[in-house]
């Protein structure tokens, strides 16, 4: 759950960047390095520190869009010791936004505490569809009518940020589990003044907004999100940092390298 990018979150989807222009996002292909840390810890939640790192890696495959996720951070617990939970997700999505292929695995301490695989279809734009899963036991899951698929969330969410949208509201499945997808309510912040680009990595060196997303089960009822992101997006796709809130502690994410990835000619 908490590589949502990204969803990709996770979706989190994920155009060299150029000023901002009402128009289709144009995601740009790119591997980003976050070093992650705790930003905040309610009382009781047993958590006193935590580092690590976040990879992002975005790609065009010519037929889809590939996301390479992996997060391994270290938590200290109040009460002493430490764990080490790593998470590594692969995900490909069609351009279309109707098909969509996705493997997780989480471990603790080097064991395996879950691992996800399955496929999931959508019978056309707006559309509802199914899930089919591999593992951790074969199981299909029908999807609402609406659903989208993390990038083109993601498409969806920059494209209404650059028609000077404030919200966006949709139902994601990314299969980052087997609870459904998500309702991703999104809050779209004040546009920020480019960077100069001389001054700064070309990705970045364009408008930003800062965006807040909760996550909502569908299978709930629950009032509250499950977790919420906070980001600063480009209209290329980068998000410049990142801020992850759970029910008891969250985590920043500052972007560390950044680099481009060489556009294919299909």
């Amino acid at each position: 759950m908490a590589w949502r990018l990204i969803s990709g979150s996770v979706a989190l989807g994920m155009a060299l960047a150029a000023v901002a222009q009402a128009g289709p996002a144009d995601l740009a292909p790119h591997r980003a390095v976050y070093s992650m840390g705790l930003a905040s810890s309610k009382s009781g939640s047993g958590i006193a520190a935590a580092s690590g790192t976040m990879s992002y890696q975005f790609d065009d495959s010519c037929d889809g869009w590939v996301v390479e996720n992996r997060i391994a951070i270290n938590y200290a617990y109040t009460e002493g010791g430490q764990v080490v939970s790593t998470t590594d997700f692969i995900t490909w999505e069609s351009k279309d936004g109707l098909h969509y292929k996705f493997r997780l695995r989480n471990t603790r301490d080097g064991q395996v505490t879950e691992d996800i695989e399955g496929t999931a279809d959508l019978k056309g734009k707006g559309q509802g569809g199914v899930a089919r899963f591999l593992r951790p036991e074969p199981m299909t899951m029908a999807l609402p009518k609406g659903t989208l698929f993390p990038t083109e969330h993601t498409v969806r969410l920059i494209d209404t940020a650059l028609a000077g949208g404030h919200s966006f509201w949709r139902v994601v499945f990314d299969g980052s589990g087997t609870e459904g997808p998500y309702e991703v309510n999104a809050v779209i912040g004040k546009q920020s003044q480019a960077l100069p680009a001389k001054a700064v990595n070309p990705l970045l060196g364009s408008p930003s907004w800062p965006m807040r997303l909760a996550f909502f089960p569908v299978a709930t009822i629950d009032a509250l999100p499950n977790f919420e992101m906070g980001l600063a997006y480009h209209p290329n796709g980068v998000a410049r940092e990142i801020m992850q809130t759970f029910k008891n502690f969250s985590l920043l994410g500052r972007l560390e390298s950044l680099e481009s990835l060489p556009r294919r000619s299909c």
